[in-house]
């Protein structure tokens, strides 16, 4: 059975699950929101300076040899709330001891998530070449070159990058969570040795997707992807999914034996190997 697993009368029976993941949701992305902001911004100011050097015309190579300097700022973003992001599915059905840091898994989806951070720089160069050849086509002095690239750059002129930043939070959050609640399923199914089930569990209000309203309720073996809107999705937010169907998702998925509807997500598993 797929689609909204309430009607909306009486007492919602998903609801203790759903403000869980609400509110783990809002604390995570907040910390996430945080740690990519001062990394972005503190990068934008300084590549902002690097480019636009005195009266000199702007220089875009100087955003190239700022890469690193962002490639050293995404790893830290990895390490730090990405991947405390990850274990806390972990540490609520197996732990907190539990050693999860060496899965496959774990290294694959850190690895992707550093291809898709990573290219922030050719974000702003192509913005900052697209103001410069604007601007040289209709004749624009140096100073008036420079005030474009500054726009671009400017952490405080739009809203351009602080909305960058809170997108990036948002996919970024619900994308650790679930794949660490994926791969911590896995690890509950091969201790315990015992068939068990995802089960997705959009969030109730009306900014949710018309597709995963309907995949609401769709249960399937944890090793089986959804099926949610013709994609194939390991878990909501699974970034190898399309992107109409996985940025800034915010549904969430449970864990289940098969015919039961109780909520395995947050019981400590004895171990037992």
């Amino acid at each position: 059975m797929t689609g909204p697993v309430w009607n909306g009368k009486g007492v919602d029976p998903w609801l203790p699950a759903r403000l869980n993941a609400r509110l783990e949701v809002a604390s995570t992305e907040r910390d996430i929101r945080a740690a990519v902001w001062a990394a972005l911004s503190e990068w934008l100011v300084i590549t902002g300076r690097r480019v636009l050097r005195n009266d000199a015309p702007p220089d875009l190579d100087a955003i190239w040899a700022r890469v690193p300097a962002w490639r050293e700022a995404v790893e830290l973003l990895l390490q730090g709330e990405i991947y405390k992001a990850i274990g806390l599915a972990f540490a609520k059905v197996l732990g907190s001891d539990f050693d999860w840091s060496r899965r496959e898994f774990v290294t694959r989806y850190l690895t992707e998530a550093r291809n898709r951070l990573v290219r922030i720089p050719e974000e702003v160069y192509d913005l900052v070449a697209g103001e410069l050849a604007n601007g040289i086509n209709l004749g624009e002095s140096i100073p008036d070159l420079s005030e474009r690239v500054d726009t671009v750059l400017s952490t405080t002129k739009s809203q351009r990058w602080p909305n960058r930043a809170t997108v990036i939070a948002r996919t970024e959050t619900i994308g650790a969570l679930n794949a660490g609640r994926l791969e911590s399923f896995r690890a509950v199914g091969q201790i315990e040795d015992i068939p068990l089930e995802k089960f997705w569990l959009a969030t109730d209000d009306t900014r949710t997707r018309p597709d995963h309203v309907l995949a609401e309720g769709q249960r399937v073996p944890v090793g089986s992807p959804f099926i949610v809107g013709g994609a194939e999705l390991q878990f909501p937010g699974d970034p190898t999914g399309p992107a109409n169907q996985t940025i800034q998702c915010r549904c969430t998925m449970l864990l289940v034996e098969p015919d039961e509807n109780v909520d395995l997500s947050n019981r400590q598993f004895r171990r037992t190997r």
